[in-house]
């Protein structure tokens, strides 16, 4: 019988969350080796700090690998030939031990420790804890209809609208995450319902008509960080047979993600993606003209 990937936790509200399963019923397990017999299960949506180790395990273990096939091993971002070798997340340019990957292979023989380290952890958790049975997917497109708990969670009962030009709210409150069956802000709902119009009667006429003659284009087509995509790339991404095209970037440097606003060709809409800043896509990029400056991606 295949066990749920849960969140556990020692405090029922806050503290530090790992995912684990628990054998037999009462028997916690995580992820990521942290032995405690208080560790019980929580609830989905609370203020727990997730840690870190289990947050890459998860990528591990949801994360569709790239369909252009993935080295065993990749340098650190940046680093020389000679570098450690890192393990690296299906689907991501990031290693088992976090660091940034570089977009290309490694013939380096030292293996990173501390991605053996969550390696080795993984292999043991999945001995005792056998076929996992994981929660579905979250969708690869912005869901129109999610409302957000406000920073604090001082307010349960009402879902704000996520502005994704900002991070915020459509009403400026800061977010912590999702809120479902929450009831809407109204002003949150008016400021949507304005910006929605926009994209229908504005944006979505100009997005088909730039993308109708899009096999017609010399493109140029390269693998890359999820962060580096600008506005009129398109972009493929593992586990969504969609083609994005990318009407603008709202990139925050700081943050794990990057927000873009896209043009689904396939459904005919646009609407707001957020992806991991490291997520390893395929970009289409319109080719530049001989003889003029590239123009830098981001990093």
């Amino acid at each position: 019988m295949s066990l749920p990937l849960i969140r556990l936790a020692i405090g029922p509200t806050n503290g530090t969350a790992h995912y684990g399963v628990l054998l037999n019923g009462t028997e916690p397990v995580t992820a990521c080796a942290t032995h405690s017999p208080d560790l019980r299960a929580i609830a989905p949506n609370t203020s727990h700090q997730m840690c870190h180790s289990c947050t890459r395990a998860w990528l591990i273990f949801s994360t569709s690998p790239h369909p252009g096939g993935e080295p065993e091993a990749r340098p650190a971002a940046g680093a020389g030939k000679g570098a450690v070798a890192h393990r690296s997340i299906p689907g991501h340019l990031l290693g088992y031990c976090g660091k940034l990957l570089d977009n290309r292979r490694t013939s380096a023989r030292r293996i990173c420790a501390n991605c053996t380290r969550l390696s080795n952890a993984l292999e043991r958790f999945q001995r005792r804890a056998g076929e996992l049975l994981l929660p579905p997917a979250g969708p690869c497109h912005g869901d129109d209809a999610l409302l957000w708990a406000s920073k604090g969670r001082s307010d349960m009962v009402t879902g704000h609208r996520r502005n994704s030009a900002t991070g915020k709210a459509h009403c400026e409150q800061l977010l912590a995450g999702p809120s479902p069956g929450a009831q809407e802000c109204a002003a949150c709902q008016r400021h949507w319902e304005e910006a929605e119009a926009i994209r229908q009667i504005h944006i979505l006429p100009v997005m088909r008509e730039e993308t109708a003659g899009w096999e017609q284009c010399t493109l140029d087509v390269f693998d890359e960080r999820a962060c580096a995509v600008e506005a009129g790339d398109a972009y493929t991404v593992s586990g969504c047979p969609e083609r994005h095209h990318v009407v603008a970037v709202a990139d925050r440097s700081r943050e794990s993600h990057t927000d873009l606003f896209v043009y689904l060709s396939g459904e005919d809409r646009v609407t707001d993606v957020r992806v991991r800043r490291e997520r390893l896509v395929t970009v289409q990029r319109p080719a530049r003209e001989v003889g003029l400056n590239p123009v830098p991606m981001s990093t």
